[in-house]
C-alpha cells in the first residue's frame, strides 16, 4: 500500500469518527467496527459508540450494550440496566435481545424471575429462527414435564410411574 492510499485512509478514518461524533448513527456503527477491527482493547470507547447508536434507536447496538452491562465489558456489570437494552431491542425484533431478556426473566438475573414472561420472549425469538431460544424453551419445557409426571407419579399414576422406573 502506498503512502497516499494511507493519508486516504486516515482521513476517511477521521472523517468517520467526525460523521460518528456528530450524531450520524450510521457513522457510529462503523466506529464500533472499526474498533473491533483493530482489536482494540478500549471496551470504554466501544461502549460509548454502542450508547450513541443505542440511544438512536438502533437495535443491534441496543443488544449490544446490554450485553456489555450483562457481563461488565467496558462498565460495571450491571444486570438490571441489560435488561432495560435487551427489552428495547427485543420491543424492535431483535430474535438475539428476545432470547436475552427470555433467559433473564427464566433465571431472574437483572429481573424478578417471571416463568411467563420469560416464555412469551423465548418464543418469539424462536420463532424467528433463533437455536439458543429454541434450545432454552425445549430446556424449560422439559423441566416443566419432569415436573407435573413426577407429580403423577407421586399420586399413584401408573403410566407416570413408568417413566421413573429403572
Amino acid at each position: 500500500m502506498g503512502k497516499d492510499e494511507e493519508t486516504v485512509t486516515a482521513a476517511d478514518l477521521a472523517r468517520v469518527r467526525e460523521a460518528a461524533e456528530n450524531g450520524d448513527a450510521e457513522a457510529q456503527g462503523l466506529q464500533m467496527v472499526n474498533i473491533t477491527i483493530t482489536h482494540q482493547q478500549d471496551f470504554t470507547e466501544l461502549v460509548k459508540w454502542y450508547r450513541k447508536a443505542a440511544e438512536q434507536g438502533d437495535a443491534s447496538a441496543q443488544y449490544n450494550l446490554g450485553v456489555c452491562y450483562a457481563n461488565g465489558v467496558g462498565v460495571d456489570e450491571d444486570k438490571a440496566e441489560a435488561v432495560k437494552w435487551y427489552r428495547m431491542a427485543a420491543e424492535q425484533g431483535s430474535a438475539e435481545a428476545q432470547c436475552a431478556l427470555g433467559r433473564c426473566y427464566l433465571l431472574g438475573d437483572g429481573v424478578e424471575a417471571d416463568a411467563e414472561e420469560a416464555v412469551k420472549w423465548l418464543k418469539e425469538a424462536a420463532e424467528q429462527g433463533d437455536a439458543e431460544a429454541q434450545f432454552s424453551l425445549g430446556e424449560y419445557h422439559q423441566g416443566e414435564a419432569f415436573k407435573w409426571h413426577n407429580m403423577a407419579a407421586e399420586q399413584g399414576h401408573e403410566e407416570a410411574k413408568k417413566l421413573f422406573d429403572d
